[in-house]
């Protein structure tokens, strides 16, 4: 068969413009902050970041285009998350001095909803108790909410706490609270676990709470840290769905722990009831094994860290991932740790051991993402890491062969007036699928 030469022409020029399209689909115009972009390794989905102690939280796609945003004007943001009917949950800075100021400290939350109005705002914020860091989405559309509390110099002594110990005459420590958000800004506290009901002690017999910690792995000792009233500075939930229970991470014991949400408030004081039968004791504990008088310093897994997490493995992936802020003074490394889980939730017995496992299965290290403070990771559903870096301030997501497939860099000078433009990552980012009832509520073109 013989072709016209105005035909191979036609045929050539067929072919060179269904290239180019296919170009134009496999690299589209991108946000010039989006450094690396291999789109053939990382899922659709959307990212939802917060630029920290500024008042907008955005969406984007992994172009870097700009898909919806939420405001409220004048507001300082640490966190938000993305509820179901496409609102976002926010931690707010009120920036009060009502007698609580330790740095984290937020005060506010509020719900903006995707038309961006303000429907829901709630404080606790003053002088024996002030919401701090990080928030978490039940899945019955409540929240948990990380709370300080003051103990004063007499119930710390009489604890047993080491009055050299404390400072300011007082203890902050932590408690967990679930909110139940109602009309008129208003809100129910219809569970809460505290710190305070789970500790033990060694340095005065004639004091409460007197034991043996080594044998006691499941509760905190109450004279540990030595730099400041709030000794435990609890950084993270996040909330295992699978287990109804909740990962607790704190940055000065440099370990997360694991406690039962099952439990009714009552049972939570105690040591017994909920799913486990444990109450309100931790159920798992992994970084420090020095916190309970198991091991020394150089038994010492994760410094400083922030954004302890629950990925349901089915064996695929490590479990648990954690950004280890000071792992070195030249970088943070993200860790994975692979923990022997029962079906159930129930969790290896560390008692005379220590870290169980005895080191991380898998970790990504780079001075690229050096960050001392903040900075988060997560496990995304294909088995790649999201990585936010705050001191690095770029966001990043790397494979299990600790490839970099995409990167947003808000270092980048953007010269094109289009160009979205974000100045800074926040405390952390979330991936979000593209099927996620919270995304599917907004309509996007996209």
């Amino acid at each position: 068969m013989k072709y016209s030469y105005i035909t191979v022409l036609i045929l050539v020029i067929s072919l060179i413009s269904c290239n180019q399209d296919d170009n134009q689909i496999l690299k589209p115009a991108l946000n010039q902050a989006i450094t690396v972009y291999e789109n053939d390794h990382f899922e659709d989905d959307y990212i939802l970041i917060t630029p920290m102690r500024q008042d907008t939280t955005y969406l984007i796609d992994r172009t870097g285009k700009l898909q919806q945003s939420w405001s409220n004007e004048g507001d300082e943001v640490l966190m938000a998350y993305l509820m179901k009917d496409g609102s976002v949950l926010r931690s707010i800075f009120t920036n009060a001095d009502n007698g609580i100021n330790i740095p984290g400290k937020t005060g506010k939350l509020q719900i903006i909803d995707k038309n961006n109005a303000l429907v829901w705002e709630w404080h606790l914020d003053n002088s024996t108790q002030a919401l701090h860091h990080d928030i978490a989405l039940l899945p019955n559309g409540n929240i948990l909410a990380s709370v300080w509390e003051v103990i004063d110099f007499n119930m710390c002594v009489e604890a047993g706490r080491d009055p050299n110990k404390l400072f300011d005459n007082r203890l902050v420590i932590d408690k967990v609270i679930e909110i139940q958000p109602v009309g008129n800004n208003q809100a129910n506290i219809i569970w809460e676990w505290s710190l305070w009901d789970h500790i033990i002690q060694d340095f005065d017999v004639n004091r409460s709470n007197y034991g043996d910690i080594a044998d006691h792995p499941e509760l905190f000792d109450v004279n540990l840290g030595a730099g400041g009233e709030n000794y435990t500075h609890v950084n993270s939930l996040n909330y295992i769905t699978e287990f109804d229970q909740i990962i607790i991470n704190s940055r000065t014991l440099n370990e997360f722990f694991i406690i039962d949400h099952s439990t009714s408030t009552e049972e939570a004081r105690t040591s017994l009831g909920g799913t486990y039968g444990k109450g309100g004791d931790i159920l798992f504990r992994w970084g420090n094994p020095v916190n309970f008088k198991t091991g020394n310093s150089n038994d010492r897994k994760i410094t400083g860290q922030h954004d302890a997490s629950f990925f349901k493995s089915n064996g695929q992936f490590e479990n648990f991932l954690v950004f280890d802020n000071l792992d070195n003074v030249e970088y943070s490394t993200v860790k994975a740790i692979n923990v022997n889980i029962s079906e159930i939730g129930n969790y290896p017995n560390v008692l005379d051991i220590g870290n169980i496992p005895s080191n991380v299965s898998w970790e990504y290290s780079s001075n690229s993402i050096l960050s001392k403070l903040t900075s988060g990771c997560q496990r995304l559903r294909n088995g790649n890491i999201l990585i936010t870096s705050t001191a690095g301030n770029i966001i990043r997501e790397v494979t299990m062969d600790k490839r970099v497939v995409w990167e947003y860099d808000f270092n980048q000078e953007s010269t094109d007036e289009q160009d979205f433009k974000m100045y800074s990552n926040g405390f952390k980012t979330r991936s979000l699928s593209i099927n996620y009832s919270g995304i599917q509520s907004l309509n996007l073109e996209n």
